[in-house]
Formats: structure tokens, C-alpha cells, sequence
């Protein structure tokens, strides 16, 4: 049978001993088929090669390799690059739009996750694709308010892409690959290993105009991400939060160092002007009339609407009645707001 290149790509990111180091070396001279039968030729066959090609076809996973069409063009000078990019969704989301990663940590504060949902919201307005790793906490919640309309959002994963993780962020992770993409550095069947997080955080950086930490403990793995983005002179900024929250010990520090304080998303805009991105879409919505915006609130929107009342609601109370989780309910309250079906009183909200 005649192989492409990329089910041998796939083939060699599939073996345990080939990280995203090696395999960049493997492919830095030769084509994937000459590099797997050099490393692999006498333990493997073609036939293996085709049944791991078979299961991301089957799953609908892109391999993209360097030199190619679909490869993102913001890649192709960064120094760390990756070889090979799986994808779930389009691959054209890479370069649609400016990019903004909100990063933070896994265990963040209600004041944290409620930030992160309302800058991915308003960014994704502002023709913005968010970039986050799809974990817990503020990387979820900011993903949950950018899947409204307007820029795409981008996911960068460290497993592979058939196994979403966490396992709680299944709908999320769907969400992402329809209305933008999600990559990763490694193959089908390649478990979420932890040595590939701060790997995987290399590879978020790159693909972003701009770095903002929204809570982070001060040695948390954001500064991975903080890291990588300084090497490549990528600006970065951080929510100010209460010097009495360890959540926000990390981008106080931040701050202290030289990051942009950014408390709304007009601060971010300005990073990213003057990084050079241009924007496509206008930071305000024109709203429709009221009872078509209510009928176009579907899903999880809708769930949260109908639970809303003139009287206002604490996070407390709307998590109880509809059942959802706090990032999910944040995220649905930020869209409803920005298309005019929720008013925040003080942190409380009420149906507008």
C-alpha cells in the first residue's frame, strides 16, 4: 500500500521514545518515511504504520508537517517549533485572527474564574481567538466564555487528541474543534503524560501575540508559559488580584516584574496593537431585539437564562438551580451579558 508522509509522521510520534525533541531532530533533514524506517524499520512494519494512519483518519485528526500548505504560518520561525501538529477542527483557525493565551491555574478562586470567562468572551468579540490548554480552572473558564461568536478558539493539549483530558471537559473540548481547533504535539493513543504539560506550554506561547495570567500561584506552571513567551520577546500581562490570596501571588509577582496590569479587555487590545496585530471586528456588539436574542440563546445560554429572574441571583444559587458547573455557569453569564440577556449587579445577576 502507498503511505503518505504523514501516516509515517504519525507513526513516529506514536513511539514512547520519540518526544517532540527527538522527533524534530528525526525530521530536521530527512522526510518522515526515510526517518521511521532509519529508527523503527526493523521493529515495525508498513502495516503498522497504516493501522495508526487508519485511527486518526477515522477520528478525523489532521496531520500538519512543516513546509505544508495547512501549516500555520505563525510557526514557521519560532526556534522550538514542532515537527508535527495534530489537529481536531480547522487548521486555518491558527492564523485567522490575533491570538491571546489566558493561562492560570487549576485551582482558582470564583473572582478568577469569573475574569477569565468575561476577558474570553470579550476578546472572542473583539475578533480575538482565545488560546488555552483546555485544563481545569482558569484555562476552562476562559474557553467557556470565548465560545460565543467572533474569533476562534484555539486549544493546545498535551495528550493525544482521542482522549480528552480532563475527562470533565468533554463538551468543551467538542465545542473548541467545532467553532476552531484544537492541537497537539502528540499522536492518537499517546497518554497525557505529566512531563508534557510544561512541553506542551512552549508550544502555546508560540501561538500567541500575546500571554496574559489571569491567577497563578507564585510558583504555579503558568510561568512555563510566562517563560516561553518572554524568550520570544511575546508581551505579557497579568490580572492585579488580593495580596492576601495565594491564587494571586504569581501575577502580583508579575507585575512587580514588568507585566501589563490588565483589568479589562480594552488593556489587552492596546498589547496587542502595539504588538502589530490588527483587528478585524469591533469591540462592541450591536444588539438584536430582545425576544430574538432570547430565542437564539441555545444550550447551556439557555439553561442559565431561564433560571435568571428580575431579581438578582448569586453564583451560588444559579450553580444550584441549573446544575452546572462554576466556569460552564460564568462563561454563559458573560455571553448572555454581552448580547444583552444579563445584567451583573455587583456580582449578582439578574435577567435584563
Amino acid at each position: 500500500m502507498t503511505l503518505p508522509e504523514e501516516a509515517f509522521a504519525a507513526a513516529l510520534a506514536s513511539v514512547p521514545s520519540v518526544g517532540p525533541s527527538t522527533l524534530r531532530d528525526l525530521l530536521a533533514e530527512d522526510p518522515p518515511s526515510e526517518a521511521w524506517s532509519r529508527t523503527c524499520g526493523a521493529t515495525s512494519t508498513e502495516r503498522d504504520v497504516a493501522r495508526i494512519w487508519e485511527r486518526h483518519e477515522e477520528l478525523g485528526i489532521g496531520v500538519l508537517l512543516r513546509k505544508q500548505p495547512s501549516w500555520p504560518a505563525r510557526l514557521d520561525d519560532d526556534p522550538t517549533a514542532p515537527a508535527v501538529l495534530f489537529c481536531l477542527g480547522d487548521p486555518a483557525a491558527l492564523d485567522l485572527a490575533p491570538t491571546v493565551a489566558l493561562v492560570g491555574t487549576r485551582a482558582p478562586t470564583r473572582y478568577g474564574i469569573g475574569v477569565a470567562a468575561q476577558l474570553g468572551a470579550d476578546l472572542a468579540s473583539a475578533g480575538v481567538s482565545v488560546v488555552s490548554g483546555l485544563a481545569l480552572g482558569i484555562d476552562g473558564a476562559a474557553h467557556e466564555g470565548a465560545c460565543g461568536a467572533g474569533g476562534p478558539p484555539i486549544g493546545v493539549v498535551a495528550g493525544g487528541l482521542d482522549d480528552p483530558y480532563p475527562r470533565r471537559h468533554v463538551r468543551l473540548w467538542e465545542r473548541v474543534a467545532e467553532r476552531g481547533t484544537i492541537v497537539s504535539e502528540s499522536a492518537a493513543g499517546v497518554g497525557t503524560e505529566k512531563w508534557r504539560f510544561p512541553v506542551r506550554n512552549r508550544l502555546l506561547a508560540a501561538l500567541s501575540d500575546v500571554v496574559v495570567v489571569v491567577e497563578s500561584r507564585h510558583h504555579g506552571g503558568s510561568r512555563h508559559t510566562v517563560d516561553a513567551a518572554m524568550a520570544r520577546g511575546t508581551a505579557v500581562g497579568a490580572v492585579p488580584g488580593s495580596i492576601r490570596s495565594a491564587t494571586s501571588e504569581g501575577t502580583n509577582a508579575l507585575l512587580a516584574d514588568g507585566a501589563f496590569p490588565v483589568c479589562s479587555a480594552a488593556d489587552i487590545l492596546v498589547a496587542l496593537s502595539l504588538a502589530g496585530a490588527s483587528m478585524s471586528m469591533p469591540m462592541t456588539v450591536t444588539p438584536r431585539p430582545p425576544s430574538r436574542r432570547a430565542e437564539a440563546a441555545a444550550g447551556d445560554d439557555r439553561r442559565v437564562y431561564d433560571a435568571l429572574s428580575p431579581e438578582p441571583a448569586s453564583l451560588d444559587e444559579l450553580a444550584r438551580v441549573t446544575g452546572l458547573d462554576l466556569s460552564v455557569l460564568c462563561g454563559a453569564l458573560e455571553r448572555l451579558g454581552r448580547t444583552g440577556l444579563a445584567v451583573d449587579v455587583g456580582g449578582w445577576w439578574e435577567r435584563a
